[in-house]
């Protein structure tokens, strides 16, 4: 466990060889009510993970870090919130120039912490200056507080316009220049007619990048939920961070491809698993909402694998299971789709409210729980009272963040963590099957424990998933709202969900119950132009609570058939997920990598490809590879631990002639590939219709064997591609032969 933790907060110091993947990033807790709020995480860490790049923090208020053992660190970025002001900026200025003179690339957007000290004495021009000059530019020191003639007299095209066009007036800002030999300023304003009065508020240099205060994005904390059409970036974060990490053709570890095709999962929390439907056809039936969600949901989508999350309590007569409670739980779990998975036990709604005192705290609380407590209402009534009247100083300490009325859905009994994570896991499992026991559970609530519950679910061999926030439509028009890969609390990952739940489009779950239907918005605009995140179908139990509910789940599901997919279970995507974080990139020469530590990921992409390709006589443990929307897109074999990666100019791949057959793309997961001539044998497992596509050598006709089954015969079409559908047994491994009939 030591060694684990170690290894994923300091991978760089493991593989000296392999091409920097890691950006040392700060936060202030003094600011932030925990890493996961500071404003890297919320606003940069998205494009840094799509460029392959994982982000490692450090806390402002504590020593900094020896940089000189690290070599896998790329660059630093300072980004902090308006107030943020270090203990000691001399000493960081320091260390961030001894950072550049060691190689590493300075990023400073927004605030960069070090302009005054935490007890607010000003941090000199000069001091400030000599880091300032060695990232390429100068700053005057003087500051615009109200620019209202100043203009933009040019703007780079390859970052301009973006999401949003900078308001009129410009906001405030120094002037700040570029040293034209040493750096480019992608973006200059000045008043007309005076170009003394120049200054650059983006530049780009060889030693990293500067960003004005109010020039990258109108994030705000405040806007983010009472705004958040008026949030977007001023400028191409992607292509940003690809210039100033000098990122362009190099390979990055893809959490997003499966086989070339766009990953699929889903998962149900079972929220108001024993709620009664309102839907018309069920009235006074007795039914609930989880057995309407099995039978117009799950079981007409057999084709789709799903983690179902099971709040024990749920189920758990000494808490609040009903007589059915039970048998659906048994019914969800015998289903192949189904996997199993824990919604922990009493469903906490803010975890950081138990990690210290939890049960003392909840007294205050137990008389607004529904379903009954582990001491007297009434006595917790007259408590909250007494501190509300009396000690209003102390009543406001303990009321609750998120908005939430009552810390945990269920307080039957007095909180406990190690009954939350394991004893949920062992009570769920025995409605499981044996070969469906959890491996997974998805956290509930604000999905942000601290480290504890999360090593002790490590502890456990279980994947763990869930939180974050991801929607791009129309209500919330950027890429500010897609949250990163995951968090990493104690060093460990917890992967985020690709996708909002129904509750999100439908105010807590109060109006709009058809609200969920909008959710391909989100899954075109996170596909195209740039496939940022997997497909996630994400809802709860209670959606079977309302007709107009299940319709939009089934209109989802309608939009994802007619995507090109690959449906995979949830803990599946979660070892993609981990896999982003250890994968090692290692140059063999140029052009050619060997990929290490990958886990369970399979796809290398390659942006800005139009003109790459494939040199498969220098790859091993390459099935193929697929072009898209000016990307390439390799597909790694899992039978090879250390696979090897070339590329080569030359047209794109799909269209390429190779004189050997490779994937295209699959919709089930293909390995152990072997190639002998025009011949070519593999194991492939999935879901549904196995359906791929295979460029061959030559055309003509290609015969496909699977054991006990009759052979059937595809044609190459004029680009020597066989597009193979065939029905076979879903979730098991099969082998497969085709060759030239």
């Amino acid at each position: 466990m030591k060694f684990l933790i170690f290894f994923l907060l300091c991978p760089f110091a493991l593989i000296a060889d392999a091409i920097p993947r890691h950006v040392i990033a700060f936060w202030d807790s003094v600011v932030d009510l925990t890493v996961d709020d500071c404003l890297v995480h919320r606003t940069v860490e998205m494009p840094l993970n799509h460029l392959g790049l994982d982000v490692v923090y450090y806390d402002i208020q504590k020593p900094l870090p020896d940089l000189s053992p690290q070599d896998g660190i790329r660059g630093i970025i300072l980004c902090f919130q308006g107030s943020t002001k270090m203990p000691d900026p001399k000493a960081f200025i320091e260390w961030a120039i001894d950072g550049v003179d060691k190689g590493k690339k300075i990023v400073i957007m927004r605030n960069p912490g070090f302009l005054a000290d935490s007890k607010g004495n000003y941090t000199s021009g000069d001091l400030q200056n000599r880091l300032f000059e060695k990232i390429g530019f100068t700053n005057t020191q003087e500051w615009i507080e109200y620019p209202f003639d100043y203009q933009i007299i040019s703007a780079g095209k390859e970052l301009f316009p973006f999401e949003k066009q900078y308001p009129n007036p410009l906001p405030g800002f120094y002037i700040t220049r570029a040293y034209e030999a040493a750096a480019k300023a992608y973006l200059k304003v000045s008043l007309p007619d005076k170009p003394e009065s120049q200054a650059d508020p983006v530049i780009i240099g060889p030693h990293g990048a500067y960003v004005s205060e109010f020039f990258a994005n109108t994030y705000d904390n405040l806007l983010y939920t009472s705004s958040p059409r008026s949030l977007g970036w001023y400028f191409d974060p992607f292509r940003f961070f690809e210039i100033v990490f000098d990122l362009a053709h190099l390979p990055i570890p893809d959490a997003t491809t499966l086989a070339g095709r766009r990953i699929y999962t889903s998962t149900c929390h079972g929220d108001n698993w024993n709620t009664e439907t309102a839907i018309e056809e069920y009235r006074g039936k007795n039914i609930y909402c989880a057995e309407v969600i099995l039978e117009k949901i799950i079981k007409t989508n057999p084709d789709l694998p799903i983690a179902v999350g099971i709040v024990a309590a749920d189920v758990d007569p000494t808490w609040v299971a009903k007589n059915k409670s039970q048998k659906i739980a048994r019914d969800y779990l015998a289903l192949p789709q189904v996997e199993a998975a824990s919604h922990t036990y009493s469903h906490p709604f803010y975890w950081d409210f138990f990690r210290t005192g939890g049960p003392e705290k909840e007294i205050d609380y137990l008389h607004l729980y529904p379903y009954g407590t582990w001491q007297n209402s009434y006595l917790s009534w007259a408590r909250a009272k007494y501190y509300q009247v009396f000690n209003p100083t102390e009543f406001a300490k303990r009321k609750l963040k998120w908005g939430y009325v009552i810390p945990r859905a269920y307080a039957n009994k007095p909180f406990e963590l190690a009954n939350e994570i394991s004893g949920a896991i062992d009570y769920i499992n025995q409605f499981a099957p044996p070969n469906n026991k959890i491996n997974l559970l998805i956290w509930p609530g604000d999905s942000r424990p601290w480290d504890v519950p999360v090593i002790l679910c490590d502890k456990l061999g279980i994947k763990t998933y869930g939180g974050g926030f991801v929607r791009f439509d129309p209500d919330f028009p950027s890429y500010l709202f897609v949250y990163p890969l995951g968090r990493k609390p104690g060093g460990l990952i917890q992967l985020y969900a690709s996708s909002n739940a129904e509750n999100n489009y439908t105010h807590g779950w109060k109006d709009h119950f058809y609200g969920f239907q909008y959710l391909p918005a989100t899954l075109k605009n996170t596909e195209s132009p740039k496939r940022i995140k997997p497909i996630n179908l994400y809802y709860h139990s209670f959606s079977g609570e309302f007709q107009s509910s299940v319709d939009a789940v089934l209109s989802n599901l309608a939009f994802i058939r007619t995507q090109s997919i690959i449906p995979i279970r949830t803990t599946r995507f979660c070892e993609i997920g981990e896999g982003f974080y250890s994968t090692a990139i290692e140059p063999l020469g140029v052009d050619k990598w060997k990929i290490r530590n990958r886990k369970g990921l399979q796809t290398i992409r390659f942006d800005n490809a139009q003109n790459l390709t494939l040199n498969f006589s220098d790859c091993l443990g390459v099935i193929g590879c697929l072009a898209y929307q000016g990307s390439l897109y390799i597909h790694l074999d899992a039978a090879y631990e250390e696979p090897i990666v070339a590329i080569k100019q030359g047209t794109d791949a799909t269209a390429a002639a190779h004189d050997i057959p490779y994937l295209l793309d699959s919709d089930w997961e293909i390995w152990d590939l072997k190639r002998e001539g025009q011949s070519i044998s593999f194991s492939a497992k999935g879901w549904g219709k196995l359906s791929m596509r295979w460029r061959m050598p030559s055309a003509g006709d290609y015969s496909i064997a699977v054991a006990d089954l009759p052979s059937k015969k595809f044609t190459a079409d004029e680009k020597n591609i066989v597009t193979v559908e065939l029905e076979l047994p879903y979730n098991r491994a099969i082998q497969l032969t085709m060759s030239r009939s």
